[in-house]
């Protein structure tokens, strides 16, 4: 880095969100003064949003953490200490603990920001190894834990999740999903606006399935459907496709098990029952079955809002077996499985599923267990019991749908709870220690989570834009140190480097970033492939990045499929259960409404709150309802309303809006702060997770997901 030397043009991208826009920064004097799409981009196209710019004012917010802190008084109370010190102190405990209690009682927790970064991701899988962590939480109960649980009862891997090839299909349903504003999420697109458009180009439709004229809704066919009863319109749309015989029965007998129990699965689900239940038509219904079924290609694409519902995995699991029945999976222009050029595509062969939680028996999906699990297993004495904590960027005292349920007490009886984060949140204000991070101008990077989920994949890479501010250090070098310093050598899965890191050598991510892209299957070998990428070549010859194909490959499935006999299970057992689960299921007396999550443009969960550009003046939090629902309650716009569910209640001013479904309201998520933020902390709002079930026994049972959409609610002034 030259900082110091006038304006430099740096070629970046963001790693907010998914889509991973390229960038271009200007730096003066060191500092990030401006940002703007790069326009050079072959996969961006010079598409970017404002959150870009609101992570450069995190790095520059006056909130930021950038100096080791030490817990010293009440939750809250920090003092700066060396790293030397907190490092020493972490380690010594961390040793301590883990050799009365065993390796047992120490678990991780992880949050959203950090996953997107290469090194982070890899060092940080790499030291739950070194340390043999059993218990590894995260908030992915909250977000896609479902559709993993619904992949693996399919396919036989919670990994083979399906992505909608949206370039070339003919029908797009989305369900569930806003992309207009989400740009897109477990399928990174960032020309989703484009990808959508040119569905309707092709003369093909694409129908969004929501309780809300969503931003994407304005612009395709909507369906409006009651909150939480998306499994009925499913079951309904099956059972249409089935007793027509608008089934590939080539496709269906050579690669799946379990029709005709499927068949008799959806048999009492017809569009007249169903419609009285999800408030479709059953003109609609059947319309759209016949010409979803008869389409030359389609797809479904849903997302939190159907993975955060009562019947969370079989949404999942309908949504795939749509395409499956039709025969639009693993073709072009419906939905297909992961691939990387990274090489990483193995299909993983074992049952993610089988790993429990030590209370309640909630499932790991992706190595995760749910966030609500991490109370009972810190509270609850006896074998295994969590003592120390390692939380990474994480906040599940605001985002867990168990916010409020003795979170923030558990984490009280931690014997060592250590956090690496950007800011205090709600959540480390608990810790006995806070490790200020780099942020993601503040290093190097490839997009490697997200390689596997691109609709065109891409490469791409970029050098860290400028320093990191104040005495923060990236997360590898902490996690890294830490193993060390327990005697672990550091945290890698190969041994001969865990030595090296015992001796000062450690391989840094720069070098394992070049490994794998010269190793990938564009990369050049070490100069076996004249033509191949290097790390040192996308930097330099392709610094607005490198496109790999304009399309994804097909013809995966035999290799793909990981049950037992190499079938998809169109009925497994869960399936079933679900399904008479489905039908025994009956309103809750009291609450007439029914409550919907809502993403927003300017946030980012729970951490873009406290930046000028994202947290405007005329930004409100507040209750969208129907106006003749507002009518009837004598509800006036801006007027204060209680919304209250069997769990809690909340205070929000009403926003009265004919986009929302009657008997239906939407409160965005993310809001209602008390951390160490003045901005996020002194704008008004609630945390809407206060409304989500509390009891375990009231969760989605297959996946452990808290329900935070279709939540019966009643509302009052």
């Amino acid at each position: 880095m030259n900082d110091g030397d006038g304006d430099r043009i740096v070629n970046t991208f963001c790693r907010v969100c998914e889509p991973m826009c390229a960038l271009v920064a200007t730096v003066r004097d060191g500092q990030l003064t401006s940002l703007i799409g790069d326009k050079n981009s072959p996969y961006s196209h010079g598409h970017f949003c404002k959150k870009a710019t609101g992570a450069v004012e995190v790095m520059y917010d006056a909130d930021r953490i950038t100096q080791p802190q030490k817990r010293v008084g009440k939750p809250g109370e920090f003092a700066p200490v060396s790293w030397s010190e907190a490092m020493s102190d972490i380690a010594a405990k961390l040793s301590d603990i883990r050799n009365r209690h065993g390796p047992s009682a120490f678990a991780t927790f992880l949050g959203q920001p950090p996953t997107n970064g290469f090194a982070t991701a890899v060092w940080f899988s790499a030291f739950k190894r070194v340390f043999h962590t059993k218990w590894n939480y995260s908030v992915n109960a909250e977000d896609a834990a479902s559709l993993l649980m619904a992949s693996e009862l399919l396919y036989g891997s919670a990994l083979l999740y399906p992505r909608p090839d949206l370039w070339r299909t003919d029908f797009a349903i989305i369900i569930g999903a806003n992309p207009m504003v989400s740009h897109g999420s477990v399928c990174t697109e960032p020309l989703m606006r484009d990808a959508l458009q040119s569905v309707i180009k092709r003369g093909g439709r694409v129908v969004v399935i929501d309780p809300r004229r969503s931003e994407t809704a304005q612009l395709f066919e909507h369906v409006a459907v009651n909150a939480g009863t998306d499994a009925w319109l499913m079951m309904a749309l099956l059972n249409e496709i089935i007793a027509n015989g608008w089934i590939d029965f080539g496709f269906v007998s050579e690669h799946c098990d379990g029709l005709n129990e499927l068949a008799e699965l959806v048999d009492p689900f017809t569009a007249e029952r169903a419609s009285g239940e999800c408030g479709v038509s059953a003109e609609v219904i059947r319309n759209l079955a016949r010409d979803f079924a008869q389409a030359g290609s389609a797809t479904v694409y849903g997302r939190t809002g159907t993975c955060t519902q009562q019947f969370g995995t079989l949404n999942n699991m309908l949504q795939s077996l749509l395409c499956i029945v039709t025969g639009n999976l693993d073709r072009p222009g419906g939905a297909l499985f992961t691939w990387t050029s990274l090489g990483l595509n193995s299909f993983p062969a074992t049952r993610e599923a089988t790993v429990r939680s030590r209370v309640g028996g909630l499932p790991a999906l992706g190595g995760m267990l749910p966030s609500r699990c991490l109370v009972d297993d810190v509270m609850t004495p006896g074998e295994d019991q969590v003592r120390a904590l390692l939380m990474l960027g994480g906040n599940p005292v605001h985002s867990s749908g168990a916010a409020g349920l003795g979170f923030a007490d558990a984490l009280e009886e931690l014997e060592l709870h250590f956090s690496l984060d950007i800011y205090m949140n709600e959540t480390n204000r608990h810790a006995h220690y806070i490790l200020p991070v780099a942020t993601m101008f503040e290093r190097a990077d490839i997009p490697y989570k997200y390689l596997a989920n691109m609709l065109r994949p891409a490469m791409f890479a970029t050098e860290a834009v400028v320093k990191p501010r104040g005495n923060v250090r990236e997360e590898w070098e902490i996690l890294n140190e830490l193993c060390r310093r327990a005697g672990l050598g550091g945290a890698y899965n190969n041994r001969w480097l865990r030595c090296l890191s015992a001796f000062g050598l450690a391989v840094k991510p720069k070098m394992m970033m070049d490994w794998l892209v010269r190793t990938s299957v564009s990369g050049d070998r070490y100069g076996l492939r004249r033509n191949g990428l290097s790390l040192r070549k996308l930097l330099r010859k392709f610094p607005s990045g490198k496109s790999l194909s304009d399309e994804l490959p097909t013809g995966m499935l035999a290799d793909a499929i990981c049950t037992p006999d190499r079938k998809i299970k169109l009925a497994a057992a869960e399936f079933k259960s679900e399904v008479q689960r489905l039908l025994d299921q009956k309103a809750s007396a009291g609450f007439p409404f029914r409550l919907t999550g809502m993403r927003e443009m300017l946030s980012m969960n729970t951490w873009l709150h406290n930046v000028p550009s994202c947290m405007t003046p005329k930004r409100r939090h507040q209750l969208h309802i129907n106006p003749l629902d507002a009518s009837r309650l004598s509800i006036a716009e801006g007027q204060m309303v209680t919304v209250r569910s069997p769990a809690g209640t909340v205070r929000v001013p009403a926003k009265i809006s004919d986009r929302m479904k009657e008997g239906n309201v939407a409160l965005p998520h993310g809001w209602g702060h008390s951390g160490g933020w003045k901005r996020a902390n002194a704008v008004p709002g609630v945390n809407s997770n206060i409304l989500a079930a509390k009891n375990s026994g009231e969760i989605e049972p297959l996946a452990g997901m808290s329900i935070l959409n279709g939540i019966p609610v009643a509302i009052e002034l």
